[in-house]
């Protein structure tokens, strides 16, 4: 059950850390000796530390129990020097929370005493330098990326890292007292406090929710639409959805499931409802269905069996396709719980300025997808009490190092909610797609036409704001292109530059030798398009580290290309146009890989 948080609020303990270390290709070992750490709070300022052990003696203290202690992308890198030195201490026991192979919340124990590790990326989604921006506070030099600063002279490095701490927590402090005046308070992620906001102050009464529901909404729950429908594009125009997903909360939401029937579905869309039923869905060259297949989404044609979304139903029998036969629904209640809190957001936003408007927008784009989160975690436990066995969810590393496997109750699912906001975010991007004579590429809440459709309203929600004209464009896959052309910055136009690079995945196209190079990126793409390895250095991951058995940070080499080997999302010709998949096209595809 979702219910209304009244316990009152608190302000948090926290301070923020950063580690400075030699990269590892300047080591012979591959290892990388740290050169500092750097530690800022407001009761004692800034302090600076030669070693990673004289971090853990002056700052793992009874005056610091119970402190937040936050490193920007810290759970990637900075962590894992402390992870190194607690392992040897001994004596500390160590629970952390992962995403992927990273540590993102971290609480560390020993006696009485406890402190909670957090990677502050999760909660400031951006870099650090723009970071800084928000606070009035200058990084310094754009052209320099961090690797320039960690072989320089103590003392310059001692600035630089002053600085970094100083940014970091300025801004968690004035998102705290953001957050405080909207009625919430701060927890470890944004979408943490996101849900305790909307629980605390615009949760209107409980909501009942059930395992049940749940997994039936995780079948109707489908991602946001990328797709690529040509390969090129001239004199263009890119468009977004004003706050695509706050829009979609205007709507009604499902509340508590108040029917499950067999054979039928409302005729009236004005219910919430979740069914499985049989689909056909006509020849169109923008269909609006998803279907996921061995853990991808399509949008093809033809006939098939799926649980849908009332939003999806109705969608597509707007577009002419149609509902063969329905095996079983389930309906809820309607609420506007969602509909208020992103309202009130997006109109304090528009109003504010500073960091006000910085967290509206974090906060407002964070709910939705908090209610689909699901109860399996897996963590690292080093020195754990009463290690379990593996059919207990343990997996043994090594000698008092385990990853832990666990359900736990997470009292906000209620997915029905997260795959109904999706569903009406897809349909409000297919509207407008549907409405130009011919779109090139789509992302999320944004794409690529030919048609000019005007400025654009940027300050009306779920309305379209021009973003960007394309003098040349390349569309390769998902999260995989380049355009030529000029952004739209606060009514003026500006090239885009290297900023016309999208390639997810290639990591840090536009730094070479810790310099930033004008058209590095724009080099880089042309090798991936020739099919070309990008190598690129980073740091191994702890979870990486510790299934080796091995607890000493180091880099390794990632050589990466771009792999054509997976089934496009359309059907393409060789003149770069494509047309949609019929689902039996695909499925005899898939068949043929098994």
């Amino acid at each position: 059950m979702i219910t209304p948080i009244t316990k009152p609020r608190v302000w948090r303990r926290f301070l923020v850390y950063d580690l400075e270390w030699i990269p590892g290709k300047f080591s012979e070992r591959g290892t990388m000796p740290v050169r500092m750490a750097g530690v800022y709070d407001k009761e004692r300022g800034y302090r600076c530390y030669r070693t990673v052990e004289a971090f853990l003696e002056n700052e793992l203290t009874s005056k610091n129990r119970g402190k937040w202690f936050y490193a920007h992308a810290g759970g990637l890198a900075d962590f894992q020097f402390l992870l190194e030195k607690l392992i040897a201490k001994r004596g500390y026991k160590i629970k952390a929370s992962c995403s992927g192979s990273s540590l993102i919340i971290v609480h560390v124990s020993r006696g009485k005493n406890a402190w909670h590790f957090v990677d502050s990326y999760w909660l400031l989604r951006d870099k650090l330098r723009n970071i800084g921006k928000w606070v009035g506070i200058s990084k310094g030099n754009e052209d320099e990326s961090e690797e320039f600063y960690r072989d320089a002279p103590f003392e310059t490095l001692r600035e630089y890292n002053e600085v970094d701490c100083v940014i970091l927590y300025r801004a968690i402090e004035s998102f705290e007292e953001a957050l405080w005046d909207l009625g919430g308070m701060l927890k470890m992620t944004v979408a943490s406090c996101s849900m305790e906001l909307f629980r605390r102050r615009f949760l209107s009464r409980p909501i009942e929710t059930s395992s049940f529901g749940n997994h039936i909404a995780r079948n109707a729950y489908f991602a946001s639409r990328v797709e690529v429908f040509e390969k090129e594009c001239h004199d263009s125009w890119y468009y977004d959805v004003n706050s695509s997903f706050p829009y979609a909360m205007t709507y009604k939401i499902p509340g508590e499931m108040t029917h499950h029937v067999h054979g039928r579905m409302p005729d009236n869309f004005d219910r919430i409802f979740i069914s499985d039923v049989e689909i056909d869905v006509r020849d169109a060259h923008i269909p609006p269905i998803p279907t996921r297949l061995s853990g991808r989404l399509f949008f093809p044609v033809g006939s098939w069996r799926s649980w849908l979304t009332s939003v999806d139903i109705e969608l597509l029998q707007r577009c002419g396709g149609r509902v063969t036969r329905v095996h079983e629904t389930v309906a809820f209640e309607s609420r506007d719980d969602l509909a208020e809190f992103a309202t009130t957001l997006y109109d304090l936003r528009a109003k504010s300025d500073g960091f006000m408007k910085i967290a509206c927008k974090y906060v407002m784009n964070s709910a939705y997808g908090k209610f689909a989160e699901g109860d399996e975690k897996r963590g690292i436990e080093i020195d754990p009490d009463n290690p379990g066995t593996k059919a207990d969810g343990w997996e043994y590393l090594f000698p008092g190092c385990y990853i832990h496997t666990k359900k736990v109750p997470v009292p906000h699912e209620h997915v029905a909610i997260s795959a109904h906001i999706t569903a009406i975010g897809r349909r409000t991007l297919f509207d407008y797609m549907s409405d130009t004579s011919k779109v090139h590429y789509c992302d999320t809440d944004g794409f690529s036409t030919e048609d000019f459709l005007g400025p654009g309203e940027d300050k009306v929600l779920g309305a379209l704001k021009l973003e960007k004209r394309i003098r040349h464009g390349e569309f390769v896959t998902q999260k995989v292109y380049r355009l030529d052309g000029d952004e739209l910055d606060k009514g003026e136009w500006k090239p885009l530059g290297d900023k016309g690079v999208r390639a997810k995945g290639f990591s840090r196209l536009e730094y070479e030798g810790g310099k930033r190079v004008d058209g590095l990126a724009w080099k880089k793409f042309d090798e991936i398009m020739s099919g070309k390895y990008v190598t690129y250095r980073r740091m191994i991951r702890s979870r990486e580290l510790l299934r080796r058995g091995q607890i000493e940070p180091r880099e390794a080499e990632y050589p990466k290309h771009l792999s054509g080997e997976q089934i496009s999302k359309r059907m393409f010709y060789p003149d770069g146009h494509s047309r949609p998949w019929h689902i039996d096209e695909l499925l005899g595809i898939l068949e043929k890989e098994k």
